[in-house]
């Protein structure tokens, strides 16, 4: 029998902002589903903030603790406007339609939607469709959002747009805990730590700033390095002596 993931052993800690690395069939978005419930392990267990996701009695604590953004923007979208998108998991949760409109566009307000409210699906861009499906799931208060190489298919533009929300989405809720399972190394370093899978398990877990200084096992496991720590060991090999390896250091020492 194939394992997805195998003596996988990880703690996430409640309000950090943690990206998952890891080429196809490492068993990323088999963590993710199994973090939110949609697939139950066949051995082993996955605590969400205490709560088993076997314990059926508890199935949907745990996937109102947990929003998800997928892949495909085009597979999000319920209704037929931003609005009644938007509206859609408040419906589900019974809130009272008095105090729906002002919680949609408090929402749509955070993700830089409020413009498009009345607009349909056919008429948003990539990043906005994502920027639509982000603010539906965090209308709902969601304790951990985890998004799902959810920047893989939008162009450069739409890219940006939603790492940046992603990194302002910690201000708009500082107790959010954010994983993101992405292939974009640029993106690790808005995180506060980073985890590689390779064939299932665990291969590397580290903060942000110290997961790419390892150059020999982050290009063994066919990754590769961010572009400031690449320049960094560049320099340094042509001799060049630096104060530190972030972007801001490098330029500063460079300057002087």
């Amino acid at each position: 029998v194939y394992a997805a993931v195998k003596d996988l052993s990880l703690d996430i800690e409640k309000g950090s902002f943690t990206v998952i690395l890891g080429h196809n069939g490492s068993g990323k978005s088999t963590l993710a589903k199994l973090i939110n419930g949609l697939n139950k392990p066949t051995f082993g267990d996955v605590i969400v903030d205490g709560i088993n996701t076997k314990d059926e009695e508890t199935e949907l604590t745990v996937k109102r603790k947990v929003g998800m953004v997928f892949q495909n923007p085009d597979n999000q979208f319920i209704g037929s406007t931003v609005r009644d998108d938007i509206a859609f998991g408040l419906e589900n949760h019974q809130v009272e339609s008095s105090k729906m409109d002002d919680l949609i566009l408090e929402y749509a307000k955070k993700v830089g939607m409020e413009e498009f409210l009345d607009k349909e699906p056919s008429n948003l861009s990539g990043g906005q469709k994502q920027r639509v499906a982000i603010a539906g799931i965090l209308v709902m208060h969601p304790e951990i959002i985890i998004f799902d190489e959810a920047t893989s298919m939008l162009d450069p533009k739409g890219k940006r747009e939603i790492k940046e929300l992603t990194a302002k989405m910690k201000e708009i809720n500082p107790d959010i805990t954010i994983i993101s399972i992405t292939h974009d190394i640029e993106e690790a370093l808005l995180a506060d730590n980073v985890v590689i899978l390779k064939n299932g398990s665990v291969v590397l877990q580290d903060d942000s700033k110290n997961a790419f200084k390892d150059e020999k096992t982050i290009l063994e496991l066919n990754l590769d390095l961010p572009f400031n720590y690449k320049l960094y060991n560049l320099l340094k090999n042509k001799g060049v002596e630096l104060d530190g390896d972030s972007m801001e250091e490098m330029v500063n020492s460079l300057c002087s």
